[in-house]
């Protein structure tokens, strides 16, 4: 933190965040199955309780018309799986090591946990304040806050818990420090 600087507000993140994360691994657990029956002894295209009829095209299938081994399937499955299991932890990992602060001089969003990467912007620099809200996230209170800085800049905090009181406590800071800015009128009245 820098020097006068005080701690205004620790953003909360509504725990649905987590759920894109979850959907990777529920894929990767699924897939990790499907590779399991592929390489047992009897492939699960063989273990289905279907119509004779399909079961004998499914088996023809595979067999003659890829000449696809099952367990070359499995292998494709185990890959596409792991795929899905570490795109699913690394978004788990990204997500609870997101941290967003409003202080008296700034706004930052902080992540990362061997390798820190840190985005901020300074109050007197930010032009406007825009919110973003889905059906679910105004029925539970989420959403999505951009603050657009000078330049093209931009910070982008995803899932923020009680998103309206953030961004009415924001909009307040930033209301408080364009009065602290003198203006020419300011100046010409002094």
């Amino acid at each position: 933190m820098l020097t006068n600087e005080k701690l205004v507000l620790k953003i909360g993140r509504n725990p649905l965040y987590l759920i894109r994360g979850s959907i990777d691994l529920l894929v990767a657990l699924w897939l990790f199955t499907l590779y399991r029956s592929a390489t047992s002894m009897i492939p699960f295209w063989d273990d289905w309780t279907l119509v004779e009829l399909y079961r004998s095209m499914m088996n023809e299938l595979f067999d003659q018309v890829f000449a696809v081994p099952a367990q070359w399937t499995g292998y494709l499955l185990l890959l596409i799986g792991l795929y899905f299991l570490f795109h699913g932890v690394r978004r788990y990992v990204l997500q609870l090591s997101t941290r967003y602060t409003l202080t008296n001089v700034r706004i930052m969003s902080k992540s990362g946990v061997l390798g820190v990467s840190t985005h901020e912007l300074m109050l007197r620099s930010v032009d406007g304040v825009s919110l973003q809200q889905s059906l679910l996230g105004r029925l539970l209170g989420y959403g999505t806050l951009k603050v657009a800085g000078r330049g093209g800049h931009e910070l982008v905090m995803h899932s923020v818990s009680e998103v309206l009181e953030v961004k009415e406590t924001l909009e307040k800071r930033l209301l408080n420090q364009s009065s602290q800015i003198p203006t020419l009128e300011n100046s010409v009245d002094s």
